[in-house]
């Protein structure tokens, strides 16, 4: 087996958190996270927010719930960079009530640390959060998605 595609520990983590986020599992979101948690979605172009600990978890998604019917963020890539993994993303979502469709490509960086995951932050443009990261852009992922 190629171990170089075997993902990290932290790259493991996020994949797993990614998994719960998508399928609305908030309690085996919350298991992979500090208690301490922090959600930051100040570069959101409507509600911008910073959340914190569990109960910001929660808020968050019930927030998300509010305004979509459903809404997925999908890793292409998962790129580690230090403690840290860039997931590449893309986004897609149906408006609640009204339909509407959106499809975009977006990044979240999320910190890990000891096996729980201690921030996410989004980014609307994956340069800024390669750029955030310390990382050029010419990474190989830490692991390949695929959804599986």
């Amino acid at each position: 087996m190629d171990t170089s595609l075997m993902p990290s520990e932290n790259a493991e983590v996020v994949r797993r958190a990614h998994e719960a986020l998508n399928s609305g599992d908030m309690d085996a979101l919350v298991a992979l996270c500090d208690k301490e948690f922090r959600l930051d979605m100040s570069d959101r172009v409507f509600n911008p927010a910073v959340y914190e600990g569990h109960d910001g978890i929660r808020r968050f998604y019930s927030e998300v719930r509010d305004v979509w019917e459903s809404y997925v963020w999908e890793p292409e890539q998962l790129i580690e960079a230090g403690p840290d993994v860039v997931a590449l993303l893309v986004s897609t979502g149906r408006g609640r009530g009204s339909g509407v469709e959106v499809e975009r490509e977006t990044a979240i960086v999320w910190s890990v640390r000891e096996g729980r995951a201690t921030r996410m932050r989004f980014f609307r443009h994956r340069d800024e959060a390669l750029r955030a990261s310390g990382l050029d852009g010419d990474r190989e992922p830490a692991s390949p998605t695929n959804g599986a």
